[in-house]
């Protein structure tokens, strides 16, 4: 740890991980919709990247926050599509999709691989937001 843990930390986590987790919930919710584990899921992760991020990393050189936004926007990508499409997380019970919806805005339907990026970009613009502190001292 780079610091004592202090009240800047937590804010900064937590805005972090809202950041990208409330972007994510309402493009979904109004783009396709999802299951409630699809929405816990993300918040899970979401919350352990950004600990993980502010206490282990937490480098100055962007193209390290965007390379660990890609990191984590490939986790959380992957993640969701192999635990609840390949049909595990049913199995045990937890009710999710089998299938990924089609994603549509505004009639304009949405290729997979730009949730990728939008994951990843939605995670480092929550990482500079919070960095945000630092600048005032």
């Amino acid at each position: 740890m780079k610091e004592k843990m202090s009240f800047k930390y937590i804010l900064q986590i937590v805005i972090a991980f809202a950041v990208f987790w409330i972007l994510d919930f309402v493009f979904h919710y109004f783009g396709v919709g999802e299951s409630n584990f699809y929405y816990l899921s993300k918040f899970g992760n979401a919350v352990i990247f950004s600990v993980l991020w502010f206490l282990a990393f937490q480098y100055k050189e962007h193209w390290k926050k965007i390379v660990y936004s890609f990191i984590f926007g490939t986790w959380i990508s992957s993640y969701y599509l192999l635990a609840s499409y390949s049909g595990f997380v049913q199995y045990f019970g937890i009710p999710a999709r089998y299938t990924p919806p089609p994603f549509v805005i505004g009639g304009i339907y949405l290729s997979p691989i730009l949730w990728w990026f939008f994951h990843a970009g939605a995670f480092y613009l929550g990482i500079v937001i919070s960095e945000l502190l630092d600048k005032k001292k």
